[in-house]
């Protein structure tokens, strides 16, 4: 239970394809910093794993945020976007199991679910996530930390550049995505603009206007 995005993709990227993907998160990665996100390992510490192998990351448990045990369950509310500033009240609400945001923000741990992107889904990464299509599931559960906003940039770029081998769902709204889809845009002049888009049958989905 929790806010999260959810992809589907082909077993192996061509590696030209996966260079465009990788180049172009790269270069937001100075913009993450500047904002304030602290991306880190998989596991929230060290380093970011970005290469053309393999994209491993999650926010850094060490963020220096201060703790807040207030915020349980996060789920954003419905107007909500942007990061929040180190000890700003950001609870706008609540939902069933949990409380509303109205900014990304972390409870002094900015770490929550990995984001893992491999070039080639291996077999045993690959076992249980086969589907019909051929395409293979994944999805990660971000708690709309502030390192959401990476996560969200990383599968429009993923999709901009696989277009309809790669399916993109999530959570969220258009709304939720606002920033990630302006960031893209803004820094990496995609002509293309994406939105998300509410399918009765197939829930949000991240598609381009």
């Amino acid at each position: 239970m929790g806010y999260t995005h959810y992809w589907r993709r082909p077993k192996e990227i061509e590696m030209p394809i996966m260079i465009k993907i990788v180049d172009d998160f790269k270069k937001l990665l100075p913009v993450f910093e500047r904002i304030g996100i602290k991306l880190a390992n998989g596991h929230g510490e060290g380093k970011p794993k970005i290469n053309y192998t393999e994209i491993w990351f999650n926010g850094s448990r060490n963020c220096g945020h201060p703790e807040n045990k207030t915020i349980v369950i996060p789920w954003p509310g419905k107007n909500a976007k942007g990061i929040a500033k180190p000890g700003e009240n950001v609870i706008s609400g609540a939902w069933f199991a949990g409380v509303e945001i109205a900014k990304r923000v972390c409870d002094g741990d900015c770490s929550f679910e990995t984001f893992s992107f491999p070039r080639v889904i291996t077999e045993e990464y690959g076992k249980s996530s086969l589907i019909e299509d051929g395409k293979y599931f994944s999805f990660c559960k971000t708690a709309f930390r502030p390192y959401d906003l990476a996560v969200i940039c990383f599968l429009i770029i993923a999709k901009h550049c696989l277009g309809d081998k790669i399916i993109v769902s999530s959570d969220g709204t258009n709304i939720h995505w606002f920033d990630g889809i302006v960031l893209c845009e803004y820094y990496l002049h995609y002509s293309a603009g994406y939105v998300i888009k509410q399918f009765p049958d197939k829930g949000s989905i991240l598609t381009e206007r």
